[in-house]
């Protein structure tokens, strides 16, 4: 778990990078374990499409598929604008609390003199998730976040490279805030 975690995070925030070649042996090293968790790890997220595991040849990133970009932001939009408007305007005052403990993670990081972008999108999927959660679909969160890795890293390189503002994506947390709080009319 740990192994996977690990590499799973570091492939998410583009320090490995796609087709960079994955030696199982140097993997072990640098993580103070066996080759058995690494093996399994880099098994786990060639079912993700994060890692190719070449035949007698080794394992290397994946390149980052376009097809599964579209895919990914498809599959969120559709799911996430069915959950917002099945639970806007009915939430409990225990989960509005720890959706506005998020925003507030979010703030003091945005206040800071250099926000972390890795800290910051971090916050923005467990903001994500608590949504699934609070409707009772954490599995679907599961299989969404494994199906979603593509357009997670495209999410995050876009961040890096267009230098996006951090504060527009907080603000936008802050209007999904309130459309929870007081219920959305139409469509989201």
């Amino acid at each position: 778990d740990y192994a996977y975690r690990i590499l799973r995070k570091n492939i998410m925030m583009l320090n490995l990078k796609p087709g960079e070649v994955l030696s199982e042996g140097d993997l072990s090293e640098l993580l103070g374990m066996s080759r058995t968790p690494v093996h399994e790890a880099l098994i786990l997220l060639k079912n993700e499409d994060l890692v190719d595991i070449l035949p007698q040849r080794g394992s290397k990133v994946s390149c980052i598929s376009l097809n599964l970009v579209k895919e990914g932001f498809f599959m969120r939009q559709i799911l996430e604008a069915a959950i917002i408007g099945e639970i806007a305007g009915s939430l409990s005052r225990e989960q509005m609390v720890l959706v506005r403990e998020n925003l507030r993670q979010q703030e003091e990081l945005l206040a800071g003199p250099e926000p972390s972008t890795d800290q910051f999108l971090d916050l923005d999927d467990r903001m994500h998730r608590l949504l699934y959660t609070f409707s009772s679909r954490d599995r679907i969160w599961e299989a969404m976040h494994a199906l979603n890795s593509h357009y997670d890293r495209v999410r995050y390189l876009d961040t890096l490279v267009n230098t996006v503002d951090l504060k527009t994506l907080q603000a936008h947390h802050n209007i999904l805030y309130y459309y929870l709080l007081l219920g959305i009319p139409g469509d989201v």
